[in-house]
């Protein structure tokens, strides 16, 4: 058998078996603001809509492809923010897929002139399906017979379907030039089994942070606001858990308006499954923020464990409009996230 074969089937097995799922990753995690954290529902005081599509694993025989679009909004002179986010994740062996639509709701409480707090919440409601009509599983091969059984004891060929309701719960602490937050999802912990038993999605807990440091400014922008186009070099960093599962992003990027490029590791070396080190991608990114307000992303993930030679890494594309008026951004704290505000 192949090495691609022999590698693919192990993580089919790994999807099939596993009792507890995991949600999806999207590496540019920053222009996934609502994906990472409902707390980043109207956390820019503008209106902002995006979309996010990765693509896992695409030359292997079958891909993981997770695609989510968002929208939010601050309410001028309010410290209310709202977001609904519509996310699915495909995997295309089995046809398995995870859907969910989200609605937010944040809260900002100023602390200073300096620091802002903002809490948001999530309800979710979600569906899980699967087709296993092309799947063989082993009860199904009668070698001494040489013939192949219709059906399987593990399970009935056919259509399944589960769906139910599920809530979030987030916070980040900023200042001009800080961020910290952390977000739990899955705080129902929904059964999303097919059949008789039950699998409950496990909580998925993230902590994230970053630094902007600002370097000396830029041209000034030919717009009404007659500003300066920012020059800066961020550091951040993202760890999520679920379950028995962990995981950290870790990176550097320069953003000297209007394009942004960065380099970024995903992995915790210091661990390791079974004898697999947990070192997983080094991560490339470019992007541009164009004056419209319209960010564009591009990131792929060079795969650097033992799938290197048969995955093909991830690809990933993100999309963002903002809109609304920038004049009132000047008067309080802005988050000082990736996804700069146009101006």
């Amino acid at each position: 058998m192949e090495r691609k074969s022999i590698i693919y089937l192990f993580l089919l097995l790994s999807i099939l078996t596993k009792a507890q799922a995991q949600d999806a990753q999207l590496t540019q995690f920053y222009n996934a603001p609502l994906y990472m954290n409902p707390a980043f529902a109207g956390s820019i005081e503008l209106s902002r809509v995006g979309f996010n599509q990765r693509i896992q694993w695409p030359t292997l025989a079958q891909t993981v492809e997770t695609s989510s679009a968002y929208y939010d909004n601050h309410f001028a002179n309010t410290p209310h923010g709202i977001g609904i986010i519509a996310t699915r994740t495909r995997e295309s062996v089995a046809k398995l897929r995870y859907t969910y639509i989200a609605g937010q709701y944040s809260s900002r409480l100023e602390l200073n002139d300096s620091w802002v707090f903002q809490l948001g919440v999530e309800g979710r409601w979600f569906q899980k399906d699967a087709d296993f009509e092309e799947l063989l599983f082993s009860d199904q091969i009668d070698l001494a017979n040489g013939i192949i059984a219709s059906t399987s004891a593990d399970f009935i060929q056919g259509q399944y379907q589960k769906s139910g309701f599920d809530m979030g719960l987030g916070g980040v602490l900023f200042s001009g030039s800080t961020w910290i937050g952390m977000s739990i999802f899955h705080l129902l912990e929904p059964d999303d089994s097919f059949g008789g038993g039950e699998s409950k999605i496990p909580r998925f807990f993230t902590v994230h942070a970053g630094q902007k440091f600002y370097l000396k400014k830029g041209r000034r922008r030919n717009t009404l606001s007659y500003s300066f186009q920012e020059r800066s070099v961020s550091l951040a960093a993202n760890y999520k858990s679920q379950g028995p599962f962990s995981q950290l992003d870790v990176g550097v990027q320069t953003y000297l308006e209007p394009f942004y490029g960065g380099v970024w590791y995903r992995g915790i070396p210091i661990q390791s499954v079974g004898s697999i080190n947990k070192s997983e991608s080094v991560i490339i990114l470019a992007g541009v923020q164009l004056r419209e307000g319209v960010n564009i992303g591009y990131s792929y993930d060079i795969t650097v464990s033992d799938l290197r030679g048969a995955s093909g890494g991830s690809h990933e594309i993100s999309i963002s409009l903002l809109f609304g008026d920038i004049r009132r951004l000047r008067k309080h704290v802005k988050l000082p996230c990736f996804y700069v505000p146009y101006g």
